[in-house]
């Protein structure tokens, strides 16, 4: 494929006033972006057809024929693409899959899925998909205000997360002082990181934040806002979007500077981030990755328009050794498409759930998410720690719907009988369905720098009546 250097400038880095990474792609109007990501996908489904085993099958199957192809709505054609088919391909022809489409010798970086719903999917890297991903991290980061000098610790996992070491090379591709902590430290260690090299941003996960701001007074003998972090940023999971989060947050840590991230891990280099408005993350890497939404029962394309809603589905621009064409990445998105402040000119989302993660309760559809950003209001009487509590696998569940709720420190679950009613009616008001309430002590839920988990199973005991809450 074309090289794309012209994109990926290290010099951009020597212009600290510059308020965007990219100024070009990253306020580009509507109209001359559409124009380009048609062009682009134009030549990627050409190669597709060319290097991709797996999609020449498809596009077969499909009777989908690429040069055909003469507008976006086109590519409605051509079937979905699922995680259970990579899976499939990655057997039928490892490491990487019968949708690889650049030779052994091109690949210069591997990495891969969390494997948390599944066997781990392995994506294989170009050096040219390497550069995007750096120019895709660097958007982000830079509009954080993220500058060279700065000293930033990642404390996400490092071991084949793509957030891990790949975040690290765009770090120092904006000049910027990489420390690749690695969440594999722990708290105490990342905690001495932070202190000793004197770190001005962090990112990793909204919970192992929270944690290590509960955990500084202890290992260091100081609050975190102490330690004087300027930017602290993350994503994988519900927290830095929500506004009582983001303020317990700027708190512990003494900043206003509270920014969150969300990206499939099978996606990249796509890349949705706040700016400093923190209204809705920014669909940052249009020219890139072509994001539509979809209905997730139909399958039918959705406008992207202010307050529409889907699944999101992705197709590689220009991506060289693994790319996807119509992949259905299973998040929820909430879209806002008028005008920011900040001057960006992608749409913004918030993310509602997961598709495979949906409860149905009664005919009504609960994100667990839904549930955790409604305790996340409630600080900090409670952590905004939740998780749905399930005597099986759903979706169908019978109400109430069972919620395991961390009240915040020196709060006692046994006399918050309010709290628990008041979070009880606030989940009725807003999802329309009855919930049981069950409140813990304050470091009940386990502290880590993964996921948390939302849903959790357990069978009743024999003859178990439930477990304590009114379920009014």
């Amino acid at each position: 494929m074309n090289a794309a250097s012209d994109l990926y400038d290290l010099a951009r880095g020597n212009d600290p006033a510059r308020p965007y990474w990219n100024p070009e792609r990253e306020t580009m109007a509507a109209e001359p972006m559409a124009a380009l990501q048609l062009q682009k996908l134009k030549a990627q489904l050409h190669y597709l057809e060319q290097n991709s085993v797996f999609y020449q099958a498809k596009f077969k199957a499909a009777g989908f024929v690429p040069q055909d192809l003469r507008t976006i709505a086109d590519l409605a054609a051509l079937p979905f693409t699922t995680k259970d088919e990579l899976r499939s391909s990655q057997d039928a022809a490892p490491p990487f899959g019968l949708h690889q489409a650049a030779p052994m010798d091109r690949i210069v970086r591997t990495t891969a899925t969390s494997g948390t719903s599944g066997q781990p999917v392995y994506q294989g890297y170009s050096r040219e998909d390497v550069a995007r991903r750096s120019e895709s991290v660097c958007r982000g980061f830079w509009g954080y205000g993220i500058r060279p000098g700065d000293r930033f610790v990642n404390a996400f996992a490092l071991s084949m997360f793509s957030a891990g070491v790949p975040f690290n090379v765009a770090i120092e591709h904006m000049g910027v002082v990489s420390i690749p902590a690695g969440a594999e430290r722990k708290a105490e260690g990342v905690l001495k990181i932070l202190r000793d090299l004197r770190a001005t941003a962090l990112v990793a996960t909204p919970s192992f934040v929270a944690y290590l701001a509960e955990k500084a007074p202890e290992v260091l003998g100081i609050p975190a806002s102490e330690l004087g972090l300027r930017v602290v940023c993350g994503g994988g999971e519900s927290g830095f979007e929500l506004p009582a989060f983001q303020r317990e947050m700027e708190r512990l840590w003494g900043t206003k500077h509270v920014y969150d991230w969300a990206s499939a891990s099978d996606a990249h280099p796509n890349v949705f981030a706040h700016c400093h408005v923190r209204d809705g993350k920014h669909h940052l890497t249009p020219d890139l990755v072509l994001v539509q939404l979809i209905d997730p029962v139909t399958g039918q394309v959705k406008a992207i328009t202010e307050g529409a809603e889907g699944e999101y589905i992705v197709t590689h621009l220009d991506r060289e050794a693994c790319p996807l064409a119509r992949y259905r990445t299973g998040d929820i998105l909430r879209v806002r498409t008028n005008p920011c402040a900040c001057g960006r000119t992608g749409f913004r989302m918030d993310i509602v759930g997961r598709s495979d993660d949906m409860l149905i309760v009664r005919g009504i559809n609960v994100f667990p998410t839904a549930i955790v950003k409604i305790v996340g209001t409630f600080l900090p009487q409670t952590t905004g720690k939740a998780q749905v509590v399930l005597p099986a696998r759903g979706p169908k569940v019978e109400p109430p719907l069972r919620v395991r709720v961390e009240c915040g420190e020196g709060v006692d679950p046994a006399n918050s009988r309010e709290l628990a009613d008041a979070i009880e009616r606030r989940i009725r008001a807003d999802l329309t369905v009855t919930a049981q309430v069950e409140l813990v002590a304050f470091g009940a839920h386990e502290r880590t720098a993964a996921k948390t988990r939302l849903v959790v199973i357990e069978p009743p005991a024999d003859g178990a009546q439930g477990s304590q809450g009114s379920g009014r």
